[in-house]
C-alpha cells in the first residue's frame, strides 16, 4: 500500500502541473482552481514523502510522475 500511495502522489502532482501549465498557456481561468488543488496535494505530499526511501520508491514516483504528464496532457484536450 505504501507503494501504491507513493506512485498515486506523484501522479496526481505531476498531473496537476501538466494540466495547469496548458490551462495557463491558453489563458483559462480553470488555472486558478487546479493551482489551489495542486497546492492541497503539494502540501500534503511535502508532510510525508521524507517517510518514503529507497530506489523502489524513487521508481514508483518517478512511473506515477509520468503517468501524470501523460493524464495531465490528456485532461487539458478535454476539459
Amino acid at each position: 500500500m505504501l507503494y501504491a500511495s507513493i506512485f498515486l502522489r506523484g501522479l496526481a502532482i505531476v498531473c496537476l502541473v501538466s494540466w495547469n501549465t496548458t490551462l495557463l498557456a491558453s489563458g483559462r481561468s480553470l488555472a486558478i482552481v487546479v493551482a489551489a488543488a495542486l497546492s492541497g496535494v503539494w502540501w500534503l505530499n511535502a508532510r510525508t514523502a521524507s517517510r518514503a526511501d529507497g530506489p523502489v520508491a524513487m521508481v514508483c514516483y518517478a512511473t506515477g510522475a509520468g503517468c501524470g504528464t501523460a493524464l495531465g496532457l490528456w485532461l487539458s484536450t478535454v476539459v
